[in-house]
């Protein structure tokens, strides 16, 4: 259902689709409201243990001063799966825009998304689609940085990946 129609193939592209909407309707919203809203949406992170996207949020939104950054994990570690590289040969727009409103929803003050080296049809999606969005600030002054990491499943957990960034 997510890769409906044909891939997105620019910023141009994705914002004639509505793309960028949904970043503007959470920051008009606040915070606490996005925050309240994937809490009652009931999303679940789709790694092994499946915890509450909004559970999550709130501790780090809890856990006091400090800076805070948000990260993609597109590593896509797990034997068998493909859905991270779906994702974004189809669409790095919507993943980037999904980023931008939990940097905002958690007050980030940047953001990284992750994935293997070797996935080179994939990088190079998103290197393009991060500098088309951040050419026109397209989610204000939010930095992101792609970074490039091993081919090793152990990048795909979550100490593993934080060291390579």
């Amino acid at each position: 259902m997510l890769l409906v129609g044909e891939p997105v193939s620019s910023l141009a592209d994705y914002q004639a689709r509505g793309g960028g909407q949904a970043f503007a309707t959470a920051v008009a919203a606040g915070e606490d409201a996005i925050v309240a809203e994937v809490t009652a949406s009931g999303l679940r992170g789709r790694g092994g243990g499946g915890f509450p996207t909004g559970k999550k949020w709130t501790g780090i939104r809890g856990a006091g001063e400090g800076r805070r950054f948000a990260v993609c994990n597109a590593a896509e570690g797990e034997p068998g799966t493909f859905k991270d590289r779906a994702l974004l040969r189809h669409d790095p727009y919507r993943v980037l825009e999904g980023l931008a409103i939990a940097s905002f929803a958690i007050g980030a003050e940047a953001a990284y998304i992750a994935t293997k080296a070797r996935y080179e049809r994939e990088v190079e999606r998103l290197a393009r689609a991060i500098q088309e969005i951040e050419a026109v600030g397209l989610f204000a002054d939010l930095r992101i940085t792609l970074v490039l990491g091993p081919d090793e499943y152990l990048f795909g957990e979550e100490k593993a990946l934080l060291e390579v960034i």
